[in-house]
């Protein structure tokens, strides 16, 4: 066992969903978050995620910044303007490197970045840091 599994706790009951248009993506996310004792929700497009997160109230969104349909931009403001999950913390997955592009979407404190491509660990405890500093109740 790692120190970082130590620090932080398991994520038993916390319902997370990932929205990204890459399957191996999702299943890399499904798969770094077995462990966490957490339910998992998928989706392939920003308006789909819409539905689910409406629909499971999840503790944490997972979110691709580059998507057909609508992409992780377009779906963060959606979130961030509808009253019932304004409130949801949002973690944005982006391999674009573009500072402008980004810290429009990242003023909000419930959002934060990951760099694609990640380390698992570090996806792991980003998602459990994110869900203690904004415990939902």
């Amino acid at each position: 066992m790692k120190p970082n599994d130590l620090a932080l706790p398991k994520l038993p009951g916390k319902k997370i969903i990932t929205i990204d248009d890459e399957s191996p993506i999702r299943s890399l996310i499904r798969h770094a978050l077995r462990h966490e004792e957490c339910e998992i929700f998928e989706a392939d497009n920003g308006s789909a995620g819409l539905e689910i997160i409406r629909r499971e109230l999840p503790d944490l969104v997972v979110l691709d910044f580059v998507m057909p349909v609508m992409n992780g931009a377009e779906t963060l403001r959606a979130i961030r303007n509808d009253p019932q999950i304004a409130h949801t913390p949002v973690l944005l997955l982006t391999g674009v490197k573009d500072a402008d592009k980004l810290q429009p979407l990242l003023q909000d404190e419930r959002s934060d970045f990951l760099d694609k491509p990640f380390l698992v660990e570090n996806l792991r405890e980003r998602v459990r840091k994110m869900l203690s500093m904004h415990h939902v109740a």
